[in-house]
C-alpha cells in the first residue's frame, strides 16, 4: 500500500473517532444546558408553590398555568423516607394548554406540612423532544462526517503527494543509476529536514560504492594483466619440458594435465580481462559491422575444432542485419554464442543460426530441459554436465549487449536452446 494512502486511511479513522467523540460530548452538553435552564425554572416555580401552599394561600389552577403544570399529592411517612425529596427527570405528560401529549421536564419535591403529613409536589413544563434532537444532531454528524471525509481525503491525498515529490524523484533517480557509468547528478532540491538528509545518505553511500567498484575494477584488471605473463611462461616451460627423451608416460601425462589446467587457468583470466575492458568501456570504436559476415568468419573454425561430434549447421543470414559496435566485441558476441551451442551440444546435434528482423538467433540442441534463465548469464555459472568450461562465456555476451543496449534473451523450443539478441 503506497505511503499516502496509509496515511490517509489512518487519519480518516483518527478523525472519525474524534467526530464521533465529539458529537457525544456535544450532545450531553446541549442536553446539560436545556436541563440546566429549565431545572431553574422549574425549581423557583416549585419553590414559589411550596411557599404558598404552607402559607395557607391560593395556588393558581394548574391547568391554566401557561406551558408549566403541577400535581400535588399526599404520601406516606414510608414513601417519603424510601423517595429522594427533590428529583428531576424527562417525561411525557398531557398539557391542558395544548390537548396533547408532549415531552415534558420535571421536578418532584416532597416537602412536610406543620401538622406533620408529608405532601409530594410534581412540576411539569415543557420542553424539546430530546429524541428528535438526537435525529437532528446525528443527521447533521453525518452529513458534517462525511463532508470532513471527503475533504480530508482530498487535502491529504493533495498534501501527501506534494510532499512526497522529492521522494518519487529520488526514487526515479536510483531506477535509473547504473553503478560504474556516467550517470546525472541528482537534482532533488527540496525543504523538508527529513528528505535533506535521505538525499545526502542515498549520495555518500552510492559513492562509496562507486569507489568501490571502481577499485575492484582496478584489482581484477591488475592482477589478470599480470598473471597472464607468468601463466604463458608455465605453460613454455612445461613445453619444452615434454622434449625431455627421460620423461615417463606417467609424468608425461601428468604434465599435460597441468599445462591443460594452465590453459584453462589463462582462458579464464583472458576472458575476466575482457569483462573489465567492457565495464570500463575502453572499446571506444563503433562502425556498422554486418553480422553475416562476422558469424561466416568465425563459425568454419569452430566447425573444425568441433567437427568431431558431427553437429549440423544450418545457417539462414540476412545480409541486411547490422549493429554499430566496436568490431572486436562483434566477433566476441558471436564467437561466444557459436562456441556455447558447440561446446554445449550433443554428439550429432544441430545448430541453426539466423539472422533477419534486426536480431541474431542461435538454436541448439543439448539437454533435454530448459536452463536455469535467472542464472544462466551469471559469471562462472556453469551449467551441470560443463564444470570444465570458465563460465564467462553468456556473461561476457550479457555485458557486450548491455554495453550498447542490445536486448538478449534465452528460451526452450521445440528441444531447442535459444539465444535471441535484437540489436535494434
Amino acid at each position: 500500500m503506497k505511503l499516502q494512502n496509509v496515511i490517509t486511511f489512518r487519519l480518516s479513522i483518527l478523525k472519525a473517532v474524534s467526530i464521533a467523540v465529539w458529537a457525544v460530548c456535544f450532545y450531553f452538553a446541549t442536553t446539560n444546558e436545556i436541563n440546566k435552564e429549565t431545572d431553574e425554572s422549574l425549581t423557583a416555580f416549585a419553590e414559589t408553590l411550596i411557599t404558598d401552599y404552607l402559607a395557607g394561600e391560593q395556588l393558581p389552577d394548574s391547568s391554566t398555568t401557561l406551558g408549566d403544570q403541577y400535581v400535588i399529592r399526599k404520601v406516606s411517612a414510608e414513601y417519603a423516607a424510601s423517595h429522594r425529596h427533590i428529583r428531576y427527570k424527562d417525561t411525557e405528560t398531557y398539557f391542558n394548554s395544548s390537548y396533547d401529549y408532549e415531552p415534558a421536564r420535571s421536578v418532584t419535591y416532597i416537602f412536610q406540612t406543620d401538622d406533620g403529613q408529608y405532601r409530594e409536589l410534581t412540576v411539569f413544563t415543557t420542553t424539546i423532544d430530546k429524541s428528535k434532537m438526537k435525529r437532528s444532531i446525528l443527521y447533521w454528524l453525518i452529513a458534517l462526517y462525511l463532508v470532513l471525509l471527503i475533504g480530508i481525503v482530498i487535502v491529504n491525498i493533495w498534501t501527501v503527494k506534494h510532499s512526497m515529490k522529492p521522494l518519487k524523484r529520488l526514487f526515479r533517480w536510483l531506477d535509473n543509476y547504473k553503478l560504474g557509468q556516467d550517470n546525472a547528478p541528482l537534482d532533488n532540491k527540496t525543504n523538508i529536514t527529513e528528505f535533506k538528509r535521505l538525499n545526502e545518505t542515498v549520495a555518500r553511500s552510492l559513492e562509496r560504492g562507486e569507489r568501490q567498484y571502481e577499485q575492484q575494477k582496478l584489482f581484477i584488471a591488475n592482477a589478470s594483466h599480470e598473471m597472464q605473463t607468468p601463466l604463458a611462461v608455465c605453460v613454455n616451460r612445461l613445453e619444452m619440458l615434454l622434449d625431455d627423451e627421460t620423461l615417463t608416460e606417467s609424468q608425461m601425462a601428468e604434465i599435460i594435465k597441468t599445462m591443460r589446467t594452465l590453459k584453462n587457468l589463462s582462458a579464464t583470466n583472458r576472458s575476466l580481462l575482457l569483462l573489465c575492458k567492457i565495464d570500463n568501456r575502453q572499446f571506444s570504436n563503433r562502425a556498422r559491422i554486418s553480422i553475416k559476415n562476422t558469424v561466416e568468419g568465425i563459425l568454419p573454425d569452430l566447425e573444425s575444432i568441433y567437427a568431431g561430434k558431427r553437429i549440423t549447421v544450418e545457417c539462414s543470414l540476412d545480409a541486411g542485419v547490422t549493429a554499430s559496435m566496436d568490431p572486436s566485441l562483434a566477433d566476441t558476441l558471436a564467437a561466444n554464442l557459436l562456441k556455447n551451442a558447440f561446446v554445449h551440444n550433443v554428439a550429432g546435434g544441430r545448430i541453426t543460426v539466423a539472422a533477419g528482423d534486426g536480431a541474431l538467433t542461435i538454436a541448439n540442441t543439448g539437454i533435454d530441459k530448459p536452463l536455469d534463465e535467472s542464472r544462466i548469464f551469471e559469471r562462472f555459472y556453469h551449467s551441470a554436465d560443463k564444470k570444465t568450461s570458465t563460465g564467462l562465456g553468456l556473461a561476457i555476451v550479457k555485458a557486450v549487449c548491455n554495453l550498447y543496449g542490445f536486448s538478449i534473451k534465452y528460451s526452450f523450443e521445440d528441444g531447442m536452446h535459444v539465444f535471441k539478441v535484437t540489436f535494434s
